[in-house]
C-alpha cells in the first residue's frame, strides 16, 4: 500500500472512530423514542406562523433573516417555554476555546468554563437573556430541547452572545457535530439553514451542572420529563408524568359557517383550527405545517 493510500485508510479509521464516539454520546442526551418529536416541530411551526406573543427579534446572522422568539408556550397547563426556529453557529468557548478556526474563543463560558467538546449547550442573545432572567423566566443552565435533522437533543444554556449586532442560533460543538455529523462543523464552520427548532424550559435545570462538564443522565431525565409535558400539553399523546389534560385550543373556527367566502374549516387534534381554500382540501383531509387535519364535515 502506498503512502497516500495508508494515510487516506488513516484517515476513514479516524472518521469512522469519531462518528463512532459521537454516536455514543448522542444517545445519552438524545430524547426518549416515546416523545413525538414531528409533532412538536409541526405545533411549533404553526405558532411561528401565527405570530402570537413575539417575545424579541434577533438575526440569524449579521444581515441574515429575522428570528422570531415566541412566547405563546409560556402559560401551557403543567410546563413553560419559549421557542424559536434558527440555525446551528457553532461556540467553542469555554475550556477547549482553541478548538479548529475559532479566533475569536474565549476561556470562560457565561456561568463557568464548560468544555464544548463534553457538553451540549445552547447560547441565547445577552439582552434577552438579562430581559427573561430579570422576569423570572430564566436561569443559567436552563434545560432546552433541540430538534435539528429530524431527532430531538437536550442541552443547557451555557453561554450568551454579546455580538454587535446579536445574533441567535448558536451550541456547542458537541451539539453541533450531534446534529449535523456529515457536515463538517467546527468553529468556523456552522450550520446556516433557518431549519432548527430550539425550545427552552427557562425555569428547569438539571442537577450535577460544573464548572467544565455535567451530568448528562440527569439533563437526559429532566428534559425527557419536560418534553413529555409539553407534548401533553400540545394534545400530541403521551402521559408526560401526569394526567393532566391538554388546554383548549384557540381555534379560528369549528364550522365551515365561521369562515369568509367559499373557505372551509380545517380541524386538527393538535394546533387551531383555521379557515382554508376549499380547493385545499383533499377527500376531504387539509394539513398545515406538516400535520394533517379534517375538512368540515369531512
Amino acid at each position: 500500500m502506498g503512502l497516500l493510500s495508508q494515510l487516506s485508510a488513516g484517515a476513514l479509521v479516524l472518521a469512522s472512530c469519531h462518528a463512532a464516539t459521537l454516536d455514543k454520546r448522542a444517545a445519552a442526551f438524545q430524547a426518549d423514542s416515546s416523545i413525538n418529536v414531528a409533532g412538536i416541530l409541526a405545533a411549533a411551526k404553526s405558532s411561528l406562523s401565527a405570530g402570537k406573543n413575539v417575545l424579541a427579534t434577533f438575526p440569524a446572522w449579521d444581515g441574515g433573516p429575522s428570528v422570531k422568539i415566541q412566547g405563546d408556550w409560556l402559560n401551557l397547563t403543567g410546563v413553560s417555554a419559549f421557542h424559536y426556529l434558527a440555525d446551528m453557529d457553532v461556540d467553542c468557548d469555554g475550556v477547549d476555546f482553541n478548538c479548529p478556526h475559532n479566533p475569536d474563543g474565549q476561556s470562560d463560558t457565561s456561568f463557568g468554563h464548560l468544555s464544548a467538546k463534553q457538553v451540549p449547550f445552547y447560547v441565547i442573545p445577552v439582552s434577552f437573556s438579562e430581559q427573561q432572567q430579570n422576569a423570572g423566566r430564566l436561569k443559567p443552565n436552563a434545560v432546552g430541547a433541540i430538534i435539528c435533522n429530524g431527532n430531538m437533543y437536550y442541552g443547557i444554556f451555557g453561554d450568551e452572545d454579546g455580538d454587535d449586532p446579536e445574533v441567535i442560533g448558536e451550541a456547542s460543538l458537541l451539539m453541533a457535530q450531534t446534529c449535523f455529523p456529515n457536515d463538517g462543523l467546527d468553529g468556523g464552520t456552522g450550520h446556516e439553514v433557518v431549519d432548527v427548532e430550539y425550545v427552552i424550559f427557562g425555569t428547569k435545570v438539571p442537577s450535577g451542572v460544573g464548572d467544565q462538564t455535567i451530568n448528562i443522565a440527569t439533563l437526559k431525565t429532566l428534559g425527557d420529563q419536560q418534553a413529555k409535558l409539553l407534548q401533553t400539553a400540545l394534545g400530541l399523546g403521551g402521559s408526560g408524568g401526569g394526567t393532566t389534560p391538554p388546554p383548549t385550543k384557540s381555534d379560528k373556527c369549528q364550522s365551515d359557517d365561521d369562515c369568509p367566502g367559499s373557505n372551509v374549516c380545517c380541524s386538527f387534534a393538535s394546533i387551531s383550527n383555521i379557515c382554508i381554500a376549499q380547493n385545499s382540501c383533499s377527500n376531504s383531509k387539509c394539513s398545515s405545517s406538516g400535520v394533517t387535519g379534517s375538512c368540515d364535515g369531512g
